[in-house]
């Protein structure tokens, strides 16, 4: 996939623009280079400058399609700190975060060790997810339902990038974040997003940088956006497994992905902005048991710590995982890692694309409200 190309898709997937005005943006030869480095791990630093204005037109499209996940944009107001209680994600290697341990361990592959050719553990060489994840849909079916109320109040862990262009060069910079996302259950009215940086991925945290080193704490921001735009909601999904492998596949427009990652992706976008009751859970995992090219990796422990059984499936150089904690049933995390090179992505080693762990999900009583 080109560069250009893995931008619409990106845009599709993450960003209120949409499909017909991504297609419009066309990136010259530069720009073109300067996004591949940044996709591959290889940004351009002060030593390796390019043109300003080529620098600035291709990192400004990275940051457009990048900056907003699944909130769409609204009324923009001034910044606001987090409220929640959030450890920020722990620190890893210089240019994103490492590849879980466990998954490393089982799938033979590390972000630092060279990439395998081909692969040493395919996804075909593991069982399929059927039995397992029919074991964790019969474990969330048989949990009650909590107290509803009118909001959901999610908190993630998500690893997004953060560019920035400074006068004499541009710099690129990995950053995890800690988002809250309100959103009401009825389906109307505004929803509310609040992102703070978490510390990078460099090590040493955001403490004792220079100003003029260049590398300031990204804002925190609170964006607001409509209910409406948002897609799947819970209240709308069917408890019949047809029906909702359909409205899930509905929601995912790219269609270029295979079925099991459009189905994973409408999961994870459920799962963002709203809190997703058991019965509900259970169903989802009897629709994705039935994906033949999902399979069962073993257990792992997420980036929280949190015991799991991990699910993965392939779509092309893209590595998908989800992890489903073993005492709930319930979504613990989303991971998706590049494995093999491609045109346009020579990668050295294996590399962490995002990554989103699901730390809090509740009904509360209002916006702004965390228990």
């Amino acid at each position: 996939m080109r560069g250009h190309d893995r931008v619409r898709e990106l845009m599709v997937r993450h960003n209120p623009v949409p499909p017909h005005e991504v297609g419009r943006r066309v990136l010259g030869p530069e720009e073109e280079e300067v996004l591949r480095r940044i996709l591959c791990g290889d940004a351009p630093s002060r030593a390796r400058r390019r043109r300003p204005a080529a620098l600035a037109a291709a990192l400004g499209a990275v940051a457009t399609v990048l900056i907003s996940v699944h909130v769409p944009s609204g009324d923009r107001r001034a910044p606001a700190p987090a409220t929640a209680a959030l450890s920020p994600p722990g620190l890893a290697g210089r240019v994103g975060p490492e590849i879980l341990e466990d998954l490393a361990r089982i799938t033979h592959i590390s972000n630092t060790e060279p990439l395998p050719d081909p692969s040493p553990r395919p996804m075909s060489s593991f069982p399929q997810a059927s039995p397992k994840l029919l074991e964790l849909a019969a474990l969330a079916a048989a949990r009650p339902r909590p107290p509803a109320g009118p909001w959901s109040y999610v908190a993630t862990e998500e690893w997004l990038m953060s560019t920035t262009v400074e006068t004499g060069g541009a710099a690129s910079r990995v950053v995890p974040w800690l988002v809250q996302r309100w959103t009401p259950v009825s389906g109307k009215g505004t929803c509310r997003r609040v992102r703070t940086a978490g510390r990078p991925f460099e090590g040493g945290g955001w403490e004792g940088i220079p100003p003029e080193a260049g590398r300031s704490i990204p804002a925190p921001s609170r964006e607001e956006g409509r209910v409406a735009d948002l897609r799947p909601r819970a209240n709308a999904l069917s408890r019949s497994g047809p029906v909702l492998r359909d409205q899930l596949l509905g929601t995912e427009p790219q269609v270029t992905m295979t079925r099991t990652r459009r189905l994973v992706r409408a999961v994870e976008n459920l799962h963002s902005h709203d809190v997703v009751e058991p019965a509900l859970t259970a169903v989802l995992w009897r629709v994705l048991a039935a994906q033949d090219d999902l399979r069962s990796l073993g257990q792992v422990r997420d980036r929280r710590g949190r015991p799991g059984q991990a699910f993965g499936f392939e779509d092309g150089p893209l590595l998908g995982v989800l992890v489903v904690s073993s005492a709930t049933g319930g979504l613990l995390a989303t991971e998706l890692i590049r494995v093999a090179r491609t045109r346009g992505h020579e990668i050295r080693r294996p590399v962490v694309e995002e990554y989103r762990t699901y730390v809090i999900g509740r009904w509360v009583g209002g916006v702004g409200e965390t228990s």
